[in-house]
């Protein structure tokens, strides 16, 4: 018998003993919804023993009242079945970035081979010989992901089923920062000595990095490097609705005016994920000869918080902030397991006050996420370049089909469908991570920012945004995305469904030349 405190008998009853509180019985979970309707009935909720209130959103230029509210599925369905109060899911939402081990599908994890577990031990090298601490180590298969993380020394031991390890598909190692992430495919792994792991540094790649500032391979696909120096984004205001940004970070130091929630540690300024600082950085990066720059380096940016564990509630609130701010352009590297109607209508209104939302299109490889969805935003899907990464690299996993003869190819990751719009670089973009690094992701959350980027230039610098279009409405938001989509290059991926209207081309797009004749377009 093994229990910690052999001098007593433990209880087998669940009302417990000395040793500890009493056992609970595994009972469902109430789920959370939101419900729209008079704000007084609302506020009654409170009152209601089978409904936990959290809080009531106010209605907002005709939007009504919503509750955030926890309760049985039963009590959610009586209560919009009385006609009195509209009642959804308040479902999570989801980072628009590949998940670990992207494009594979996993069987039952509790069918493993039998036998006892063998540690497979695994040292993480940089390039330049230094141990890699916090690096995470995944052994990759149809049936399980394994995963270790390494210690200060680069070691991480990871226990693997008996037999597993023929059926492995592959190892994926991804440093915290500073170093691009490895796959080894078919691995052949010892079970008697450390199996090392090298990854090459940023700095062996771009030479001089970050001292010497990075002109990555995005800007140059979007021809922001062909633009005046002097259109920076002056004047715009854009919204990084994400998980806050990392304000003491060398390229975001002072760019970040203000955001949600303004509340302690909590609050805007601290970025425990790094997506929201990876994202800020594409969009405003500061323009000082160091790490990255960013597309719009003198807009003014806001950061609203709702990751980590962010709901479609969260993004209404978020939503309400840019309306009360005055926002032009919304980045949403973010998306949804299916719709909402409530958050539909909220984007709808912002729309209507001449809010641009600019979505990430999604990464499940299936059909385009919400609210990428939805026919008044701009849903941009991601693709890569052959050459801008090394070969070894996890990046090169992420090609699909045959890539075009200039090198772009369409991702394995990136949601496709009717709903794209455009689409943008998305694989081996560096940007800005915590607390003073840089990181190389994948993603359509990083491909939506360069659009968002571009979605600003447009309005600081086209002169129909100074002539024609200055009224905040949905004419302005519609003629945005209209100039976006019409300076496009058509890819040769074999499906439109894939690329939109292909790769925006900024210097076409800013009006300042006609766009290039594309072979592929009959123009």
């Amino acid at each position: 018998m093994n229990d910690r405190n052999p001098g007593k008998k433990r209880r087998d009853d669940g009302k417990g003993d000395d040793d500890g509180p009493a056992a609970r019985p595994v009972a469902a979970r109430r789920e959370r919804y939101l419900l729209a309707g008079p704000q007084r009935f609302l506020t009654q909720l409170e009152t209601d023993p089978a409904t936990t209130l959290h809080r009531v959103i106010p209605p907002v230029d005709g939007f009504p009242a919503v509750a955030v509210a926890e309760m049985e599925a039963d009590r959610a369905a009586m209560l919009g079945a009385t006609g009195a109060v509209h009642v959804e899911p308040d479902l999570l939402l989801q980072y628009a970035r590949p998940g670990t081990g992207a494009g594979t599908r996993f069987a039952d994890p509790g069918v493993l081979p039998t036998g006892d577990p063998a540690p497979i031990g695994f040292l993480v090298l940089g390039s330049d010989g230094r141990p890699l601490p916090g690096a995470e180590v995944y052994l990759m298969s149809e049936t399980f992901p394994l995963r270790g993380v390494t210690g200060d020394d680069g070691v991480t031991v990871i226990d693997t089923p008996a037999g597993a390890l023929p059926a492995l598909n592959g190892v994926y190692v991804k440093p915290r920062h500073d170093y691009w992430a490895v796959w080894l495919g078919r691995p052949d792994l010892a079970t008697d000595a450390p199996n090392l792991v090298t990854c090459p540094s940023f700095a062996e790649t771009f030479p001089g990095f970050p001292q010497r500032p990075l002109d990555g391979w995005a800007r140059r696909a979007l021809r922001f490097d062909a633009l005046p120096p002097t259109f920076r984004g002056d004047g715009v205001r854009i919204a990084v609705i994400d998980s806050g940004s990392c304000v003491t970070h060398p390229d975001l130091a002072g760019r970040i005016t203000a955001g949600i929630p303004d509340r302690d540690a909590d609050d805007w300024r601290v970025d425990v994920v790094g997506h929201g600082s990876h994202t800020a950085g594409i969009i405003g990066g500061k323009d000082d000869d160091y790490g990255i720059v960013g597309v719009v380096p003198e807009a003014e940016l806001h950061s609203c918080k709702i990751f980590p564990d962010g709901r479609f509630s969260d993004l209404i609130e978020a939503l309400d902030y840019c309306l009360a701010r005055r926002i032009d352009v919304v980045n949403l590297s973010l998306s949804g397991t299916q719709p909402s109607p409530l958050l539909a209508r909220k984007i709808e209104q912002a729309r209507q006050s001449g809010i641009a939302c600019v979505c990430a299109a999604g990464n499940s490889g299936g059909p385009v996420g919400f609210p990428a969805s939805m026919p008044t935003v701009l849903a941009v899907a991601a693709i890569g370049k052959v050459g801008e990464y090394p070969p070894e690299s996890y990046h090169a996993t992420q090609v699909y089909g045959v890539p075009t003869v200039d090198g772009y190819f369409s991702t394995s990751f990136t949601c496709h469908g009717p709903e794209i719009d455009v689409c943008a670089p998305g694989v081996a973009i560096v940007s800005a991570v915590p607390p003073a690094n840089y990181a190389a992701w994948d993603g359509t959350s990083f491909a939506a920012p360069y659009v968002t980027g571009l979605a600003a230039l447009l309005l600081a610098h086209h002169p129909e945004f100074r002539d024609r279009f200055t009224g905040r409405d949905s004419s302005r938001v519609d003629r945005l995305f209209d100039l976006i989509r019409g300076s496009c290059r058509p890819l040769a991926f074999g499906d439109r469904n894939r690329s939109g209207a292909g790769l925006p081309d900024a210097v076409a797009a800013l009006g300042l030349l006609p766009p290039r004749c594309w072979p592929s377009c009959g123009r």
